[in-house]
């Protein structure tokens, strides 16, 4: 039967960074049982970056978007990218393609926007899965935002099954192009509709833009010229003051909502350093929402490289504060990690989203099977 059954399957993943793609390999019966395998990255070319972070908008017309040559081009160039980062990884790990089940592909976001009922992701899952022969799972979103959910975050389950031998109050943020964060009580028994998800605000993406639009580099390792800048107030006072920090969740953002224009007349270090202290009032904002304060808080996600950002948080979050790695878990890969389990929930039909994770009304599953035959 397929729910006793142990899948192999891949994830890829590139995120409102837009900078790359993530690769990961698990073994999961789509439940509790999950063994992580082996990840990697694939970084885009700065022409790439630039070409692909041009297609973002707040708002679009999917029918019109879909019929755009340069979309067109964008989408199938995109393609042949995940395809050759998964060549490479087989390659790498010594794994043969028969040996993968299924691919989680979810694409890659230019506009996602629920409140108008929409989110869409470019990448062709029919190309992918006539490239690789193998059956493909992608528009993870798309279920649940037409049923008036937002759309994400869809990690939570997978942070949930991840962390179910720590018998903790814990909150999994995931510092990516975006904050999420996750939340549930480990001592208390299994109760998937008490997990409590939302994108908390602007992480990755508005700091790397910066710095990418300043020194042509595409973020600022380990965080060294924040620490040498300045926050200004004024700035971080004038995005807290954005309307989404006082709407309630379920909620998720696009990473068009928020952007640089405040922060003229401003030098790279300061600019830096003023959205560090902003990324980390939004992720304690968040915790208001919560039930109780958590008694630990796992970090995942290319923002835990920031050393000055995971300072700052050790600094001014209450409890106790440590990396995925810590566990052995790829921070880099976990989304990619979440997308090959979803796609397994996804071939047993089980949900992915949650009435307090997306909003939706009842648990929903996600994903549409683009199969090789």
């Amino acid at each position: 039967m397929l729910n006793s059954k142990n899948f192999t399957a891949l994830g890829l993943m590139s995120g409102t960074s837009a900078d790359g793609i993530d690769i990961a390999m698990l073994k999961t019966n789509g439940k509790a049982k999950i063994k992580l395998g082996p990840s990697g990255y694939y970084p885009f070319t700065n022409s790439f970056i630039k070409k692909l972070k041009k297609t973002f908008k707040k708002e679009i017309n999917i029918d019109k978007v879909k019929k755009q040559k340069r979309i067109i081009q964008i989408e199938s160039e995109f393609t042949k990218l995940n395809f050759l980062a998964i060549k490479k990884f087989l390659k790498k790990n010594k794994i043969h393609k028969n040996n993968i089940d299924v691919i989680g592909f979810h694409g890659q976001t230019i506009s996602h926007n629920p409140s108008k009922g929409y989110t869409y992701q470019i990448g062709d899952p029919k190309k992918l899965s006539d490239l690789l022969n193998l059956d493909v799972v992608s528009s993870f979103r798309e279920n649940d935002v037409n049923n008036g959910g937002q759309g994400a975050p869809l990690t939570p389950i997978f942070h949930y099954y991840l962390t179910k031998s720590i018998k903790k109050k814990i909150c999994f943020i995931n510092l990516g192009g975006i904050s999420n964060i996750t939340y549930f009580n480990h001592r208390n028994k299994d109760d998937f509709n008490k997990i409590i998800a939302f994108d908390a605000g602007p992480c990755c993406s508005l700091i790397d833009d910066w710095i990418f639009k300043n020194t042509n580099k595409k973020f600022d390792k380990f965080g060294l010229l924040a620490r040498k800048g300045n926050l200004n107030k004024e700035i971080i006072n004038n995005f807290l003051r954005n309307l989404y920090f006082k709407k309630k969740p379920p909620k998720s953002l696009d990473r068009s909502f928020f952007n640089l224009s405040s922060l003229k007349r401003i030098n790279v270090k300061d600019g830096a350093a003023t959205l560090n202290y902003f990324i980390v009032q939004t992720l304690l904002k968040s915790f208001s929402f919560l039930p109780s304060y958590p008694d630990l808080c796992i970090l995942s996600g290319g923002g835990r490289f920031n050393k000055f950002l995971v300072d700052l948080l050790n600094k001014e979050i209450k409890a106790k504060v440590i990396l995925s790695d810590y566990y052995k878990w790829d921070g880099d890969a976990i989304e990619a990690h979440a997308f090959a389990y979803l796609a397994v929930r996804k071939l047993l039909n089980l949900p992915i989203t949650f009435p307090k994770t997306t909003g939706v009304k009842k648990p929903l599953s996600g994903g549409r099977i683009c199969r090789f035959f």
